[in-house]
């Protein structure tokens, strides 16, 4: 009996000693984008883009950028994306391209279709278009704007008033 004891002890030891010295795996498994990495993709893509690359300053700190990309103008259209996860789990994100908005909604397989106009105080210009449909989820609803060099929409899951808080903090 004493031999079995002592033979346990040595296994379990050790055991014990490597699953307390062990990472966990848990935790947030959300991949954000660092202050840096984000730095240097808006200042590489305000540096060649037809159109003024906008970026929002002062969102809440809670709201994630958890998607990025930026695509210069070649054989696509020049395309600008920051996709947040907002708390609660619903999505927001800044797609700006060269790329007609109707042509937007067809490559992403969007059914949004024309709302009403929404008036953003906070945000340049005031007056933005909306769109909404059902899929694909992440462009529920629709806010977009279109100048002489490029579409800017907000879109996502995001409630009407997160997304116009996204909207109103372009620059």
């Amino acid at each position: 009996m004493r031999d079995m004891v002592f033979s346990l002890a040595v296994i379990a030891v050790p055991l014990a000693v490597a699953l307390a010295i062990k990472p966990s795996k848990a935790g947030d498994p959300v991949h954000v984008i660092d202050a840096a990495s984000f730095q240097s993709t808006l200042a590489a893509a305000r540096q060649s883009e037809p159109f003024t690359v906008l970026a929002p300053s002062g969102l809440p700190a809670d709201w994630r950028l958890t998607s990025m990309n930026y695509q210069p103008a070649g054989v696509t259209a020049a395309d600008w994306h920051l996709g947040y996860l907002l708390p609660g789990g619903s999505y927001a994100s800044l797609e700006q391209t060269t790329q007609p908005l109707a042509s937007f909604l067809n490559d992403q397989h969007s059914d949004a279709s024309p709302n009403t106009a929404v008036q953003i105080a906070a945000a340049t210009p005031n007056v933005w278009q909306r769109y909404t449909g059902t899929t694909p989820a992440g462009l529920r609803t629709i806010l977009f704007y279109t100048d002489a060099k490029s579409t800017v929409m907000v879109a996502g899951s995001a409630s009407l008033a997160q997304l116009e808080q996204l909207a109103a903090a372009l620059h």
